[in-house]
């Protein structure tokens, strides 16, 4: 059943590059604009970010009756941690080019 839930969770990523693209983009114009704000903690990005992977993993339908929760829950969570996993490498590799 985990193993199930996961490859659908490979699924919906593999065809959500835009989400993600969509996803890393929204954070980073909000960390930007949280960043002048004197209580801003840099955990508080990672939060944004599953949040903001939480609303768009909504499905088109929305909540309807019948839909599968376990499955958005874990599309959601996928989607979050694929976009802070691409946001930190990125930022990583733009600091060793700022670097060199």
């Amino acid at each position: 059943m985990v193993l199930d839930y996961y490859g659908k969770m490979v699924q919906f990523l593999s065809e959500s590059a835009v989400l993600i693209a969509l996803l890393v983009s929204i954070v980073e114009y909000l960390k930007i604009e949280l960043e002048k704000v004197a209580w801003y903690k840099p955990f508080m990005t990672t939060v944004l970010a599953f949040l903001v992977a939480f609303i768009l993993a909504i499905p088109e339908s929305g909540f309807v009756a019948g839909m599968d929760i376990p499955m958005y829950l874990v599309s959601a969570l996928g989607l979050g941690l694929v976009a802070t996993g691409v946001y930190k490498v990125g930022s990583t590799l733009a600091r060793k080019a700022d670097r060199d």
